[in-house]
């Protein structure tokens, strides 16, 4: 089977090529290898339309031009659209626009008609698509199901394993409202937590005779942003996707242009009909309390540094992989960028897609694995993913990515490993977004500076970048993040 995209894509295009053929739902489940059941619902969750509608009204909007712009009798554009009667043609005519053909012939009323759909390259999604968001309102319901605490390293994962667990006793729950209807409700823990609440559940009824070993909740009436994806990956979504799909979630909480922020601080959830599942494309939904703006939402700290001190660090071992360096040479030059007070947008891109790469893979993971120390209580920011980068002579000769762990870490086969004494940092806190905080190495040293925190090695100077799950993965309600700069101060 073709992947989604591909799959609509060729379903609108021969939609458009058959307006003046025998095209219809039939056809196309021929030609794709689908059920017709399939196709339907299959386009109605992509495109919100029945794809007989669908048809119906392009072959009107298609009409139209032979209408005006030829001398065609109704009854002949009636057969070329695949009508056999003249009065079918015109009772569909003005269903759809409100007048009858020799009206519009007459009176050149200006009429609204469906365009074709289309997809574009944002809704692309890995093999997959995206679509919205779509703000609904979801009335109240009742959902029983298993609550579980879900670390933000390991979500995906435990996530996946909770649900297969639900999936085996989820049939015992009485007054199902639709037991095949898989629900997900996603809600932060306390201020600060590294984990969430997850709850594997289906929507019942009525919240009576609830098995011993289940908990409920109940969702309030919510406006809700809603996104729609579809998968070809069945039941088990893999990292990349979940990624893929939190991604496009990001775009639309960064936009400052839409009307609405989402709160996180509430919950969401995501609902998946296994019924609908046809053994190769899955669909998915993902919905969160959205909040209208006004004129006083603004946000409690405009963006930039926040925050500077200094913070005591232990003997520690850095394990991690280079992922830019030339050797007898600089990787990038820092003297353009304290001009421009960033760091150069090529290194910072290249963080970032190093990070991703890293946090898809589970290449983190294999570090930690290494100790069986809580790696929060080595120091504060102890358990963050760090970017770790040396300058010499105002450039910058090696990038790292890694973690700290205790000094006499055993080394993974693969990583490398540098290894700093008992030290203090300087270190400088920054508000925003994703690819804006990225950018603020020189503002830092410029402000940790002028402070009398941090003054400079020029010969040979460690800093890093420190990524830490609750304040840089997890946005707030701003669709805004933290992210610290921490440089070694000279002895």
């Amino acid at each position: 089977m073709l992947a989604p995209y591909d799959l609509l894509e060729g379903v609108l295009n021969e939609i458009e090529k058959g307006l003046k053929d025998d095209i219809n739902e039939n056809v196309l489940a021929d030609k794709f290898g689908l059920s017709q059941v399939h196709l339907r619902r299959l386009f109605k969750f992509a495109f919100g339309w029945t794809i007989g509608s669908y048809i119906r009204s392009r072959k009107l909007a298609a009409s139209v031009e032979d209408l005006l712009l030829t001398g065609m009798n109704v009854l002949d554009i009636a057969l070329d659209y695949g009508l056999e009667y003249e009065q079918s043609y015109i009772r569909a005519f003005k269903r759809e626009f409100g007048l009858t053909p020799g009206d519009l012939r007459k009176t050149g009323q200006i009429l609204k008609i469906t365009p074709p759909l289309q997809l574009f390259d944002s809704n692309r999604f890995g093999d997959g698509l995206v679509f919205g968001p779509d703000i609904v309102i979801i009335p109240q319901f009742h959902a029983v199901g298993k609550k579980y605490k879900l670390p933000f390293r390991d979500a995906l994962v435990l996530a996946l394993q909770y649900k297969a667990e639900f999936d085996r006793e989820r049939m015992n729950i009485p007054n199902a409202a639709n037991p095949n209807v898989y629900i997900s409700i996603n809600s932060e823990a306390e201020t600060g937590a590294d984990y969430s609440w997850f709850m594997p559940s289906i929507q019942v009824k009525t919240l009576d005779n609830i098995p011993e070993g289940f908990c409920h909740y109940s969702f309030p009436t919510s406006l809700c942003a809603r996104f729609r994806f579809i998968a070809v990956t069945g039941d088990d979504i893999n990292m990349a996707t979940a990624d893929g799909m939190y991604n496009a979630i990001d775009d639309f909480m960064s936009d400052d242009q839409q009307k609405f922020f989402l709160e996180r601080k509430r919950l969401n959830i995501d609902r998946y009909d296994s019924s609908a599942y046809d053994g190769c494309l899955c669909e998915w939904e993902w919905f969160a309390p959205v909040i209208r703006k006004t004129k006083n939402d603004a946000p409690g700290n405009a963006d930039g540094i926040i925050k500077t001190y200094k913070q005591e660090l232990p003997a520690l071992r850095f394990i991690g992989k280079k992922y830019a360096e030339t050797p007898g040479g600089s990787v990038f030059d820092c003297t353009q960028s304290a001009r421009t007070n960033t760091l150069p947008k090529q290194l910072a891109d290249k963080i970032l897609a190093s990070l991703d790469n890293w946090r898809l893979n589970y290449m983190f993971e294999a570090i930690e694995k290494k100790s069986d120390k809580n790696l929060k209580t080595l120091y504060e920011g102890g358990d963050a993913y760090i970017s770790l980068m040396r300058i010499k002579d105002d450039k910058i000769v090696e990038c790292w990515l890694g973690l700290f762990m205790p000094e006499k870490t055993k080394v993974p086969e693969g990583y490398e490993t540098i290894d700093f004494p008992k030290s203090t940092l300087g270190v400088c806190r920054v508000y925003g977004k994703r690819n804006s905080i990225i950018h603020y190495d020189a503002d830092c040293r410029k402000k940790l500076a002028e402070e009398g925190i941090c003054q400079a090695d020029k010969t040979a100077q460690w800093f890093f970048q420190r990524f830490n799950w609750h304040r840089f993965f997890e946005e707030d309600r701003y669709g805004k993040r933290l992210l610290e700069y921490c440089y070694f101060l000279s002895g």
